[in-house]
């Protein structure tokens, strides 16, 4: 009977082929595109969860300001408040706070229990490894980087600074790369 080790993620004598950059963006892409239908739906039933006068104060904002945006003579004053005050009516709901704790919970959840793939990863075939092939991924390593990538998804600024070093990094690793010690590659 032969021990040879499996083919996981654990496996340190795992050949690991580097991913392309193209299935890196199109795999994110992917997520992306899913985080963000996720979260379009998530805005309108987390009112639900805090009570109905607060889905009530909800239809009532998103009612008017439906009705502002699609007004032909619309005032810039008037809609710029109204804007505000959704924003701030969303902010009482801890809307981005819930959001980011989505995003992160998203890409830990393909990190642990789909061995480093999120769905796009996995429609291209794509891992997540540690860069010390010696060594396996640590819980520390993948809740680190989904961390930093779920965060990223909710602020400009960090998905922005994420994506520079991704260009502009040698090895085009992202943030979330540099700080989990790991990288994206193909698996078989």
């Amino acid at each position: 009977m032969s021990t040879e080790p499996e083919d996981s993620l654990e496996s340190p004598e795992k050949s690991l082929i580097p991913a392309s950059n193209f299935k890196r963006i199109l795999a994110f892409g992917m997520d992306f595109v899913l985080l963000s239908f996720a979260s379009t739906l998530l805005f309108f039933y987390i009112p639900k969860f805090h009570g109905q006068a607060t889905d009530q104060e909800f239809g009532r904002l998103t009612d008017r300001l439906s009705n502002a945006l699609s007004s032909p003579d619309q005032d810039q004053a008037a809609l710029e408040n109204l804007m505000i005050e959704f924003s701030e009516f969303t902010g009482n709901m801890n809307y981005e706070l819930i959001m980011s704790f989505f995003f992160v919970l998203y890409f830990l959840i393909g990190e642990v229990f789909f061995g480093g793939r999120s769905v796009g990863k996995a429609t291209f075939c794509l891992q997540t490894s540690s860069t010390d092939k010696d060594l396996s991924l640590t819980a520390r390593q993948l809740v680190l980087r989904s961390f930093i990538k779920g965060i990223s998804c909710s602020f400009m600024f960090l998905g922005l600074a994420n994506l520079l070093f991704f260009i502009f990094n040698r090895n085009h690793r992202c943030l979330h790369d540099l700080a989990s010690k790991t990288s994206t590659t193909q698996s078989e």
